[in-house]
């Protein structure tokens, strides 16, 4: 299991990025970054649900936006137009399997990717996404018996 952050950290790092530390920002950051599994709104309400007796649905996408407006997660869209989350903010790739429909992160990609791929000139980057779809180790094995 993952370890949680210092409640008194997390405080911190939220009032760094303008947000008040409520109980429920606080709950869901430390889940958000000590879990990486880019949770969607409600894997994320099902997860602290029962820890939080007042959280909402519309709480977490509430705070998990607010974490996306301040830059302490970013959102990573899937071919499904399923809406995750990610707490790594650092410039990274990801690698979305197939079969389970599992979503890790890949080590930091080149900044350079706009222009290796041919961005025309003038056009300005703001953030890159890029996303490789295959087979996961545990999926690969069963596909390869």
């Amino acid at each position: 299991m993952a370890r949680l952050p210092s409640s008194s950290v997390t405080h911190q790092k939220l009032r760094e990025h303008g947000l008040q530390p409520s109980k429920a920002r606080v709950a869901i950051y430390e889940w958000l970054t000590t879990h990486p599994v880019h949770p969607t709104v409600d894997v994320v309400y099902n997860a602290l649900r029962s820890h939080l007796s007042t959280l909402s649905r519309t709480t977490v996408y509430n705070v998990l936006h607010a974490f996306v407006e301040c830059g302490l997660a970013d959102k990573v869209h899937s071919e499904d137009l399923e809406l995750r989350y990610d707490g790594n903010t650092s410039c990274h790739a990801h690698f979305k399997c197939t079969q389970c429909g599992s979503l890790t992160d890949l080590d930091t990609i080149p900044e350079t990717v706009p222009q290796e791929v041919g961005l025309p000139k003038g056009y300005l980057t703001r953030t890159t996404a890029v996303t490789l779809w295959g087979l996961c180790p545990k999926c690969s094995i069963k596909h390869l018996r």
